[in-house]
C-alpha cells in the first residue's frame, strides 16, 4: 500500500484533539517547544496531516499558517476542524515534492514526513523549504530515529518497523513498513524509508543550509513511564526519533 492510501485509508484514526499516539508524547511536545515563542510568525507545515501540529502551533501564537499534506482525506479532516476551530489555518491537498509554495515564510515545520520520501525527494523537499524561507527563518523536522529499525528487532507495541535482512548503509531507500500505537491500544499503520544520519546533513547542506542543524535524540523518558508504564517503558531509553533545527 502506498504512503497516500495508508493515510486517506485511516484519517478518521489519525484525527485527534489530544495527544493520542506515541509521537505525541515523544516527539511533537519538543517539536512545539523547539519553535518557542511564535509572536505571529508564519508557517508552513508540510506533511500537516489532520492538522494536528497546526493547530497547536496556532494555540502558541502563529500568524499565517499553510498546512499541505499528500491525503485529501487527512485534509479534508483538517479543514472539517477548522471549520469549527476557525484559527484561520489554510490547508491545502497536495504532493509536497512537487509543490512550490506562492509566498516565504519565517518558519517551517516538517513532523515525520520526510520518512515516507526516498533520499532525492527529500532533496527536493529540502531545497524547496530553503527558498520558501524568509532569511534567518527556521526549518524544523522530526523523523524517526535511523538506528531504531535495527536496534528495536521486536515487531511488537508500541512501536516498530520490520527491518529483518536489512542493512544501515545497503538499504537506504529501503522501505520499512511499520506500526505506531495509540495509548488506547489501537495501532496505525506507518512507513520508514531509511536513510543514514549522513543523507540528512548531505541534503541540507546541498539545498542551501550552510550552518550546523542542531540534532536532537528523542526517546521515552522515565517521566513518561511514571504516567503509564505498561505503554511507554518496552521503549525505555531506546532511540526513536531525531529532531532537527536549522535557519536559513
Amino acid at each position: 500500500m502506498n504512503t497516500e492510501e495508508i493515510y486517506n485509508d485511516n484519517a478518521d484514526k489519525w484525527l485527534r484533539l489530544t495527544p493520542s499516539s506515541l509521537s505525541d508524547f515523544t516527539a511533537r511536545p519538543l517539536v512545539f517547544e523547539a519553535c518557542g515563542e511564535l509572536n505571529a510568525r508564519s508557517v508552513l507545515d508540510i506533511g500537516c496531516g489532520e492538522g494536528y501540529c497546526a493547530r497547536e502551533l496556532k494555540r502558541r501564537g502563529a500568524g499565517d499558517y499553510l498546512g499541505v499534506d499528500l491525503s485529501e482525506q487527512m485534509v479534508k479532516a483538517a479543514q472539517a476542524q477548522e471549520a469549527k476551530d476557525q484559527y484561520g489555518i489554510e490547508y491545502r491537498a497536495c504532493n509536497v515534492v512537487e509543490f512550490n509554495p506562492d509566498r516565504q515564510f519565517d518558519l517551517c515545520i516538517a513532523v515525520f514526513l520526510f520518512n515516507y520520501l526516498r533520499v532525492e525527494e527529500m532533496q527536493r523537499v529540502f531545497s524547496m523549504v530553503y527558498d520558501a524561507l524568509h532569511p534567518q527563518g527556521q526549518f524544523i523536522f522530526s523523523v524517526p530515529h535511523p538506528f531504531f529499525p535495527f536496534i528495536h528487532g521486536s515487531q511488537t507495541p508500541p512501536f516498530y518497523f520490520g527491518s529483518r535482512g536489512k542493512n544501515y548503509f545497503a538499504d537506504v531507500n529501503q522501505k520499512f513498513e511499520g506500526e505506531i500505537w495509540k495509548r488506547s491500544g489501537e495501532p496505525l499503520p506507518v512507513q520508514c524509508v531509511h536513510k543514514t544520519f549522513g543523507n540528512y546533513f548531505d541534503c541540507l547542506r546541498r539545498a542551501g543550509f550552510s550552518s550546523m542543524p542542531e540534532v536532537k535524540e528523542l526517546t521515552v523518558t522515565p517521566e513518561l513511564v511514571a504516567i503509564d508504564k505498561a505503554f511507554f517503558s518496552p521503549l525505555l531509553n531506546e532511540p526513536l526519533h531525531l529532531l532537527f533545527t536549522i535557519s536559513k
